[in-house]
């Protein structure tokens, strides 16, 4: 895939996004060298936010860098995206508690608004919208949980959280699912309902997070499947509604 666009900062984004997807599904083997000029030159960019973006995934532990070797990828593993969408979800819903008090009504409505519009529409062409809608409302329960920490600790994980949101997204189904999520949060958030809102919200994360595992065991190789089932399906048995 080839982003075509400047080197500015959405640019970077969506490489990190697209190279993070080859990471996910096996195109891009554990081992693999990144080769600084052949990254460019597939994304047509210029080296230097080629060099960011690999050291953004040394730092979220996707890339590591060797002596005499250069930037090669790291094994990425289920229970590692089970342990990073862990994270989000306490953090988020900490930031939930707090953000609930401090949301105005103006920006409720007007998401409200705008995710009602985008759930009555269907196909490809709005998904894109549908995503970046998605963003905007999880960075906007951040920013308003008066939690300057909390916000650092989000923000440096941004990037690695918004990825795995995006690849989640692998179908018109999950997307129409996750927009209904969203507009029943902010609905939630609305009523200054949190205890129901923070449901919904860990709800929705779970759920995002159950769809990068399936997309693990859709595409990642044969001989990875068993351990791969396994973390699936321990994630099903602590979700199941009939576990006590």
């Amino acid at each position: 895939m080839v982003v075509k666009t400047s080197d500015g900062g959405h640019a970077k984004a969506g490489i990190y996004t697209d190279i993070l997807r080859r990471i996910v599904t096996g195109k891009l083997a554990p081992g693999q060298r990144l080769i600084e000029e052949d990254l460019a030159r597939a994304y047509r960019v210029s080296r230097t936010p080629i060099r960011e973006i690999l050291f953004v995934l040394t730092r979220d532990g996707l890339v590591e860098h060797l002596r005499n070797r250069g930037a090669s990828v790291v094994s990425f593993t289920p229970d590692e995206v089970e342990q990073i969408y862990d994270i989000r979800n306490a953090l988020e819903c900490l930031s939930l508690r707090s953000a609930s008090r401090n949301m105005p009504l103006n920006d409720l409505l007007d998401l409200e608004r705008r995710l009602d519009r985008l759930n009555r529409l269907r196909g490809r062409r709005w998904n894109q919208q549908r995503m970046a809608v998605d963003l905007e409302l999880h960075r906007f329960i951040t920013s308003h949980s008066g939690n300057r920490r909390l916000v650092a600790y989000l923000e440096n994980i941004s990037l690695l959280i918004d990825s795995l949101g995006l690849i989640g997204y692998s179908d018109d189904e999950r997307v129409q699912r996750g927009g209904q999520e969203h507009l029943d949060i902010v609905r939630a958030l609305l009523r200054r309902d949190a205890e129901h809102a923070e449901r919904l919200l860990r709800g929705h994360i779970e759920n995002s997070k159950r769809s990068v595992l399936e997309l693990f065991l859709q595409r990642r190789s044969k001989s990875r499947l068993p351990a791969l089932k396994r973390a699936s399906g321990n994630w099903r048995a602590r979700n199941s509604p009939l576990k006590s």
